[in-house]
């Protein structure tokens, strides 16, 4: 990969409108929830600065707190966004959907902006961590709109985190999510939770568990993707990743707080106050501060120690520095729970995908090894959903 002066373009942008939200979540790296909000001035310049230093297109994701308690905001940064650089922006939004309504979705359907929907699971493994604090769990709230949102975007992604807690209800909550309609799940763990030996060995059982339905489900032509099974198969049967394929904080994307400040990452954004401001690497109005943007992306290329040598290198589908830096207060010094994750899990997929590549499975064979799948997939649902047919 070219060094740190150069390829610099932006191709990734979260846009923090808020550093307050509605819900309380127990595993949020946002930090404390304070009422404090990006202007209308800093959010126009955000995108001036954005079109600035990205190439023909960004995509820019907003972000909070909870963006949609901002929701004026929102749709007038969209709007001036598209008026004063047509086509340059591709808007998308993270959301745990508590506010989602039909002029919501109405303004999203409009404007083409996806957005990815925070839900864990079941409704109970889903309220133990996403609640509204004293006021109970947010599950109900979410799932009143799901079909909406569902409709709107057949393709929505459910944002899952596992937790120490949570972990033996893993494979339920995943069926759940898929018995829902969802075809996108994506999944991590919380890897600043306290994880002992016994929680991973839960998770290897509920993982075996899920091996069987994933099998399952694509032997049945069911078009499912679960990322901690397909980002593994992905190295499997195509190429190990790069550095900076899977995480290219301070390089091609950054993270504007509510202020305009600049980060490397959601991650460090915080509460953007005095803790913060030592990992911002510049603002909107003045700019990067290339030598401390720099400093970042070095820190993010470094080989670390526990990796050298160790025989999932380039196939670790969870190396991130952004995570890294907020589990252990360092770019490139992985969690213990990383490794111990990575070990217990790799062999489970690999025995997954070589079932699947004996039993001869079509859907498996197209969606790893035939690079029009994703043009051809979209075209068979369009039919399908033509049909009055379950894609």
């Amino acid at each position: 990969m070219s060094g740190p002066e150069t390829d610099m373009h932006l191709t990734s942008v979260a846009l923090c409108l808020t550093h307050d939200c509605n819900l309380r979540c127990k595993y949020c790296y946002a930090g404390r929830k304070v009422a404090r909000s990006m202007s209308s001035e800093t959010a126009q310049r955000s995108l001036e600065f954005i079109a600035a230093q990205s190439n023909s297109s960004c995509t820019v994701t907003f972000f909070g707190g909870e963006p949609l308690t901002k929701f004026a905001l929102l749709k007038e940064t969209v709007r001036f966004g598209e008026e004063l650089f047509p086509g340059r922006f591709d808007f998308r939004m993270a959301t745990n959907g508590t506010l989602i309504d039909s002029e919501v979705i109405q303004f999203l359907r409009d404007h083409q902006v996806y957005f990815s929907l925070s839900l864990d699971g079941t409704p109970e493994q889903h309220d133990c961590n996403r609640s509204y604090g004293n006021a109970g769990g947010s599950y109900a709230q979410v799932a009143r709109d799901l079909e909406s949102i569902l409709d709107f975007n057949p393709y929505t992604v459910a944002v899952s985190v596992i937790t120490p807690q949570s972990a033996e209800y893993l494979a339920d909550g995943v069926r759940h999510l898929f018995g829902l309609g969802f075809r996108y799940v994506v999944q991590t763990l919380d890897y600043s939770a306290d994880w002992q030996s016994e929680h991973i060995k839960i998770l290897k059982r509920q993982y075996e568990e899920l091996a069987k339905f994933y099998y399952d489900s694509l032997r049945a032509g069911k078009k499912i993707y679960y990322s901690p099974f397909d980002a593994r198969i992905q190295t499997w049967a195509q190429k190990p990743y790069s550095k900076g394929e899977l995480c290219d904080l301070a390089r091609s994307q950054v993270a504007i707080a509510a202020s305009g400040r600049i980060y490397p990452c959601v991650q460090f954004v915080g509460q953007d106050d005095q803790a913060e401001w030592p990992n911002s690497i510049g603002d909107v109005r003045h700019g990067f501060d290339q030598t401390k943007r720099n400093w970042f992306i070095q820190q993010n290329q470094l080989d670390t120690d526990t990796c050298v040598g160790c025989a999932l290198h380039g196939r670790c589908a969870t190396y991130c520095g952004c995570v890294n830096w907020h589990a252990t207060g360092k770019i490139n010094q992985i969690p213990p729970i990383i490794c111990e994750h990575e070990r217990m899990l790799m062999p489970i997929v690999d025995r997954l995908a070589n079932r699947l590549w004996k039993q001869n499975v079509d859907l498996f064979k197209r969606k790893f090894y035939d690079k029009t799948f994703p043009i051809s997939s979209f075209i068979e649902d369009c039919m399908a959903s033509r049909n009055g047919e379950n894609a």
